[in-house]
């Protein structure tokens, strides 16, 4: 394994761990959130934890291609904290979407070939999803 395959690979591994971390955390808010009360939060966190399933599969997948076993989720996850109103838990899931994006930023280019355009393709959605919790389109989502 060559060192730029290395660190493309290393770079899916660093993508496949945040997404873990995102499932968790949007579990919760999903659970705190009434689909009655707050539907279109409720369908926008439903949505976006389809996504990072989506994702997590996909960077999985490109783990496994490369040879190597895919990391592992963490027995334990930071919730956000004062998550009581369908407001507050909003805005976790936005902190969450944003942060995901700036990973996803910061991990792009230290990928090469397919794995870049993958790693490009989960930006996009990333970015997409910040839209569809409230947040205000920008030239450069995740800085």
């Amino acid at each position: 394994m060559t060192t730029a395959d290395s660190a493309s690979t290393d770079a899916i591994q660093a993508a496949l761990a945040v997404e873990h971390s995102a499932i968790y955390i949007l579990g919760a808010l999903g659970g705190r959130t009434s689909a009655s009360s707050a539907p279109a939060l409720a369908s926008a966190l439903e949505a976006a934890y389809e996504d990072h399933v989506n994702a997590r599969e996909a960077l999985a997948i490109r783990v496994v291609a490369a040879g190597l076993e895919p990391v592992a989720s963490s027995a334990v996850y930071d919730l956000p904290r004062r998550i009581g109103s369908a407001e507050s838990i909003g805005a976790a899931a936005l902190r969450l979407e944003q942060d995901t994006t700036a990973t996803y930023l910061s991990l792009a280019p230290k990928a090469t070939g397919t794995d870049r355009i993958l790693l490009v393709q989960l930006l996009c959605r990333a970015a997409a999803r910040q839209l569809d919790l409230g947040a205000k389109p920008t030239a450069f989502p995740g800085t």
